[in-house]
């Protein structure tokens, strides 16, 4: 007797649906998905124990049709396309007909949805329908997905921890608050709000949402047919992971190498290469550019012409990072994200943004460092084994400050008399959290009364600090988080361009200068360091 059977239907259904249900994110993102496409303007976001429990989407889209709801849950029913060749032509991000019904059999799902006429609830739970009832409801669809996984066990222990789940589950709709800037997206998890962004269309109101406050921001508004695109990258800095990088084409948030390359050649070009871009980006395409029917997920786009496209993208990242019309040239793939310097360019230009902590190879490259003199008071000349360097002893000393605020370094150093600094216009809670900062970094002060902060000792390795100038502008910055205290206090306590310093003195900032994680960039991501010449270049230039 043979072997070689064909599997039950219901096995079937279940290897499907865990094709396109691989865990809660899975299914926050096909119905978040389905909601863009009914044209909502307002997204609401509910998850319960990492969406294991309970998912809620709701929205004020076009709704469905009663009559069409018991077939939405059926595999293949779709509105979206009707013939092969509407495949090459998608414009929405769903249209398989299989996300629904896949979600339907491994959980239970109620829906509430209305065109604006009549309304209807449908449960189904297991593929099996529960109840139907019409009801009245505003326009829009609302869906509870609850106890996902409860009759696949095998499936559902191979979740992770609820938290683990939750935050998947959270990256999706940042990814599309951001894609979508003109939709209003509100999301909740565990009865706490996560984020609520304004639907205003301004990515950079968005992005601060959802992230941080970009610190130098340029909008990405390219239309150059065949392609276009939508966006914001930050120059201001550069991170030690992709955590930031939101790539959409033709709006659907996809995992494409092509488009994760160009983008991190052009900005390690123009930025540097020791990170990774704070950039969103959605590019529009010619439906006969892509394919977006090789994965079961929607997660991946084939692009026909890569090397058109990365040429494409290139060009138009590059011309509005630098200023320039965007003109289309054909640029190769980079085999490595090295950027190469000419002995005449700056250096500072490709890199001066990077707050990326180097290496000790990296290091051991350019210490020890001998000072030479100081340049205009402001930059001090000094040599290696390996050339001659400016060092900007400003931010140089602004890094070291920096830095030591996380080493232990002893009792604070007491103020002959407590200093009183005046901040006006500060909520008593806002004053408390700015002493908590202060307390947390080596001060020891307290709420001096309603627009006064007392400091009676400071950390012992600052010496010249000028707090209230600090203060103040940690303050107007709006941003209170610690290490921008310390950003503040660091420049605040070093030396200043101009101060004369003693070849000691340059000595010994040079040493310190040594030990910190990044010598190459201050707090605020100027450069410390450039080189003015290599050594073999200076043999060579000489004719030896």
């Amino acid at each position: 007797m043979g072997k070689v059977r064909r599997l039950p239907q219901n096995v079937i259904q279940h290897i499907a649906a865990g094709e396109v249900v691989e865990r809660p994110a899975s299914v926050v993102k096909e119905l978040i998905e389905n909601s863009i496409d009914a044209g909502a303007r307002h997204i609401y976001v509910n998850i319960v124990a990492g969406g294991k429990k309970r998912i809620e989407v709701r929205d004020d889209g076009s709704g469905i049709d009663p009559e069409d709801v018991p077939i939405i849950f059926e595999r293949y029913t779709t509105s979206k396309i009707e013939d092969v060749d509407d495949l090459y032509s998608i414009s929405t991000l769903g249209f398989r007909g299989e996300a629904l019904s896949s979600i339907a059999l491994v959980s239970k799902v109620t829906l509430e949805t209305s065109t604006g006429n009549n309304g209807i609830k449908y449960i189904i739970e297991g593929g099996k329908e529960k109840s139907s009832d019409l009801i009245s409801l505003p326009k829009g669809t609302r869906i509870v997905v609850e106890n996902l996984f409860y009759n696949t066990p095998a499936r559902r222990k191979f979740l992770k921890s609820d938290a683990y789940e939750r935050n998947l589950a959270i990256d999706w709709a940042r990814k599309y608050a951001l894609i979508y800037p003109d939709i209003s997206f509100i999301v909740d998890a565990d009865g706490e709000n996560v984020f609520v962004t304004p639907g205003s269309g301004d990515l950079r109101e968005v992005s601060e949402v959802i992230f941080e406050k970009p610190v130098d921001p340029v909008y990405l508004e390219v239309s150059n047919p065949p392609i276009s695109m939508r966006g914001l990258l930050d120059r201001g800095r550069l991170y030690s992971d992709r955590k930031r990088e939101v790539l959409s084409i033709n709006g659907r948030v996809i995992r494409s190498h092509i488009l994760q390359k160009v983008v991190e050649d052009v900005v390690s070009k123009v930025i540097g290469d020791k990170g990774f871009p704070f950039i969103i980006m959605d590019l529009r395409l010619p439906s006969n550019y892509i394919d977006v029917n090789i994965h079961p997920a929607k997660l991946e786009i084939k692009i026909l012409d890569e090397s058109k496209i990365y040429s494409e993208v290139y060009n138009a990242i590059y011309g509005t990072l630098m200023g320039r019309e965007v003109t289309y040239t054909e640029v190769m793939p980079k085999a490595t994200v090295t950027p190469t310097v000419k002995d005449e360019e700056e250096v500072i230009s490709y890199e001066q943004k990077a707050l990326i902590p180097v290496t000790e190879e990296e290091k051991e490259d350019i210490f020890p460092l001998e000072p030479l003199g100081q340049y205009l008071n402001t930059f001090i000349v000094c040599t290696s084994s390996k050339g001659i360097y400016l060092v900007d002893q400003h931010v140089a000393h602004e890094r070291v400050l920096f830095d030591s605020f996380g080493e232990i370094r002893g009792l604070p150093q007491f103020l002959l008399e407590p200093k009183y600094v005046e901040v006006y216009n500060v909520p008593y809670e806002l004053l408390e959290l700015i002493v908590n900062n202060l307390n947390q970094i080596g001060f020891e002060c307290d709420v001096g009364g309603p627009d006064s902060i007392v400091i009676r000792a400071i950390p012992s390795f600052l010496k010249n600090v000028d707090i209230d100038t600090a203060l103040n502008d940690y303050l107007e910055s709006k941003d209170l988080d610690i290490n921008n205290l310390k950003r503040e206090v660091a420049c605040k306590s070093a030396v200043k361009l101009g101060d004369r310093l003693s070849l000691e003195e340059m000595r010994e900032l040079l040493e310190k200068l040594s030990k910190v994680k990044n010598y190459r960039f201050c707090p605020h991501g100027r450069p410390i360091i450039i080189e003015l010449i290599d050594r073999d270049s200076a043999f060579r230039k000489f004719g030896r």
